[in-house]
């Protein structure tokens, strides 16, 4: 089937590090085939105004990636086509405005999530936008999807989703803030979340998004890699918060951590593409973002024995750091990354590298699963040579 049919429309790619092309099913019910023939088996039913990318086109069908890793042709002329946007983004997290200019001029930089709002005790929510940031921003061509965020706090999180006054309060500041300042989306992070509130997210998610829709701003969502942890992953219904949102945000990062008490990579590739499977499960590939890493870290296993310790380092301080104790970088098949490890008196230091090699293999995959593009947690803590990964 893969074999059949052609990667063009109208003359152009049916993807490009700029967009995805999709197809929208524009009546009531649409099947869909094995083959490209309506005499094929039908594997599918889509109902009006579903989306999916288009991975092949033959002559009256268009091949279309579906959720769990189902593809499938649909008639043309039973859908309609558009380009749906492909983003480079970046969350600013060190220092103020000024520190985030300075940071986030590469052209190849197309959304910045300044953490401008969050849950609180009083008044429910605190916001601190800054509009000359916006300015400075939109005169650059960037997007700004401002984040929420909701510290961790399990039970100041409950407050506010399992209350629907609450929820209104919160949107219509929301609303507002986002309105006077000109600020062009929301990037939703909730983490560590009660599982009664699984279903209350989504119902706020979806009110976000239908206050906001009216004023064409984006509400995009954030989302472990699914794991066993109850409040960490569970918490998340991701095939809702898939219909509820523009976007869903996979934080692609974090599968070893010092608690954890072992030193391997905080994301190694099969892990992350894993990752990736499990999402789009539930939620279409067009509107999902890889969240990638611009930060690693030095494990140190002591000599005399015991639990791996850890220390965070950015990506281009990790160059430094490789450096200073004239290190060879070494390739790890397992992690499908670069490493460098060395011993003193304090024990075994070991460091997996987030680098122009990782985040090539992390933009193939938006490549390889038709994604949205790609997120990064921070800006300002890569290397220099990262932007031109994204070819943009």
């Amino acid at each position: 089937m893969a074999a059949f049919g052609s990667s063009t429309l109208n003359g152009q790619s049916l993807q490009n590090p700029d967009y995805v092309t999709v197809a929208k099913v524009t009546r009531l019910t649409a099947p869909v085939h094995i083959k490209a023939h309506s005499s094929s088996q039908t594997i599918a039913v889509l109902k009006k105004n579903q989306e999916f990318p288009i991975i092949l086109t033959a002559k009256y069908y268009y091949l279309v990636q579906m959720l769990d890793g189902k593809k499938g042709w649909i008639r043309k002329s039973y859908t309609s086509v558009r380009k749906a946007n492909r983003y480079v983004a970046g969350w600013n997290y060190l220092g103020g405005s000024d520190k985030f200019k300075e940071s986030s001029t590469s052209s190849n930089l197309d959304i910045v999530m300044p953490r401008w709002y969050r849950l609180q005790e009083e008044g429910l929510i605190s916001t601190s936008p800054d509009k000359s940031y916006v300015d400075w921003a939109h005169a650059k061509g960037k997007k700004v999807w401002s984040m929420l965020g909701n510290g961790f706090d399990m039970e100041l999180t409950d407050r506010i989703l399992s209350s629907p006054a609450n929820r209104v309060e919160v949107i219509g500041k929301i609303k507002d803030s986002l309105i006077i300042n000109e600020i062009d989306g929301l990037n939703v992070d909730f983490e560590n979340m009660n599982m009664e509130n699984r279903e209350d997210f989504v119902i706020f998610v979806r009110d976000l998004k239908k206050a906001l829709s009216e004023s064409g701003k984006i509400v995009s969502v954030d989302v472990t890699r699914e794991n066993p942890d109850p409040n960490w992953s569970g918490s998340y219904n991701r095939a809702g918060l898939g219909e509820a949102a523009d976007f869903v945000i996979m934080m692609g990062y974090d599968e070893y951590y010092e608690g954890r008490g072992v030193s391997e990579s905080v994301a190694s590739l099969s892990w992350v593409e894993d990752g990736l499977r499990k999402l789009l499960k539930d939620v279409p590939s067009h509107k999902v973002l890889l969240g990638v890493p611009f930060y690693t870290r030095e494990w140190i296993t002591p000599s005399g024995g015991g639990g791996a310790t850890a220390r965070d380092f950015t990506m281009k301080d990790s160059v430094n750091w490789i450096s200073q104790h004239g290190l060879t970088k070494k390739w790890d098949p397992a992690a499908k990354q670069n490493y460098v490890e060395y011993t003193d008196s304090a024990g075994r230091h070991q460091m997996w590298l987030e680098d122009q090699t990782s985040m090539t293999a992390r933009w193939n995959l938006v490549k390889k699963y038709s994604l949205a593009g790609v997120s990064a947690w921070a800006i300002g803590q890569e290397s220099t040579d990262i932007w031109n990964v994204f070819n943009k």
